[in-house]
């Protein structure tokens, strides 16, 4: 794999930030049920974290040279039912980290040509795995309740 191809990857996992920024901020004013307002504020928080997640993948591609990185995210279902939002945020976390694990093992590839990106972009989706994961934890647990 080359550089360039790895960018592009990199673009695509910027356009599932996105996505997963417009989800959560659109769901935490769809939610409705008993414990709106609570789930309204924990969906607007994971809307500002994933805000971060989309600064930080733009800032790579930006320091990469990538003169066009994506600004838009995929369709998404809409629900207002919590459980329902909730199911839909874990399956797209696991995803993301899955994507993420894979990322790491594909920069092996790159390590002898690009020794330094190749080190800095491996913590760069570390980090990113790790908050995604923990986010997958974190939403199966409110679903225990649900």
């Amino acid at each position: 794999m080359t550089l360039p191809e790895f960018i592009e990857k990199i673009n695509a996992d910027l356009q599932n930030e996105w996505t997963h920024l417009q989800f959560y901020l659109y769901h935490a004013g769809a939610v409705t049920g008993l414990h709106a307002e609570e789930y309204r504020e924990f969906l607007f928080d994971a809307a500002k974290s994933e805000l971060e997640h989309v600064m930080q993948f733009t800032h790579r591609l930006f320091g990469l040279n990538h003169k066009m990185p994506n600004t838009d995210g995929h369709s998404f279902p809409k629900y207002t039912h919590i459980g329902d939002i909730l199911a839909h945020a874990i399956q797209m976390e696991t995803e993301v980290a899955d994507n993420y694990a894979k990322r790491i093992n594909e920069l092996d590839a790159l390590a002898g040509a690009h020794p330094t990106v190749a080190a800095y972009l491996t913590i760069f989706y570390e980090n990113q795995l790790e908050d995604s994961y923990e986010d997958c934890e974190k939403m199966r647990r409110i679903m225990a309740d649900i």
